[in-house]
């Protein structure tokens, strides 16, 4: 890593008395950009039996989107480079011990919160038991294809527990949000989930659920424009910043 030089200041005085390097030219006004990203709107395709709320065996389950929105999420990079003269003759006086010179650029950008599909399985127990998810399976469906178990995450659901009488609210994962066509079909299977069991605890029913939604990706905007800055930074900080993932980093600074 290169430190910061700073020129003599022999060479500082030689420069100012020529006149040369002393003004530097005003940066343009920053140019106002679109971003964009696109999120789904999910509705349930409601008919007598595809109800949001489905009652079984006991149990009151209702299954409802998450709520997505645009977030920002600048891209901040982060270059070392070399002073210019005039930059040099700002920083006479100033302790540059530790510190290097860098270009800071950020780009403005939108993403999907969350990035991916989301639904919370709210549960209504009205067993004289304990709710346990443990065993059932969830399957997603999405344009009439089966979605692999591996882009899939429902561990909260299969490790959720719901006492008699109680409510509680288990989020199951789906698919990324950029493997969704521009609108289309998601279906949600709950398999084998327990609303009976005997005196000893073995299960003695089982029930399954189903819902179907229609989403359609509906794009959402935003205007913003690009930052570029220059100037002294820690090297610890310029060394963090050099390692982590480059997302949000406009947010830290």
């Amino acid at each position: 890593m290169k430190y910061l030089k700073i020129l003599p200041f022999v060479a500082v005085s030689e420069i100012l008395l020529s006149g040369c390097g002393t003004l530097q030219e005003t940066p343009p006004p920053p140019q106002m950009t679109q971003i964009e990203c696109t999120i789904p709107q999910i509705t349930v395709i409601q008919d007598k039996i595809n109800t949001e709320t489905q009652s079984k065996g006991g149990l009151d389950i209702t299954i409802v989107p998450a709520l997505y929105k645009a977030a920002r999420a600048d891209r901040t990079t982060v270059t070392q480079v070399e002073a210019s003269i005039g930059e040099q003759l700002a920083l006479v006086g100033q302790n540059l011990q530790n510190k290097v010179y860098v270009e800071q650029d950020t780009t403005p950008q939108l993403i999907a919160e969350p990035n991916r599909l989301e639904f919370t399985i709210k549960i209504h127990n009205q067993l004289n038991r304990v709710f346990h998810g443990q065993g059932a399976v969830v399957q997603f469906n999405v344009d009439g294809k089966l979605i692999p178990f591996n882009n899939t995450d429902y561990k909260e659901f299969s490790g959720g527990i719901v006492p008699p009488l109680n409510d509680g609210d288990l989020v199951i994962y789906g698919p990324p949000l950029d493997t969704l066509k521009d609108k289309g079909t998601i279906s949600i299977y709950l398999y084998d989930v327990v609303t009976a069991t005997d005196v000893a605890g073995n299960t003695t029913e089982k029930q399954n659920y189903t819902w179907d939604f229609s989403y359609t990706m509906q794009t959402s905007t935003d205007t913003a424009a690009a930052q570029k800055s220059r100037g002294l930074m820690d090297v610890g900080r310029y060394q963090q910043m050099q390692q982590q993932p480059q997302e949000n980093q406009a947010a830290q600074q």
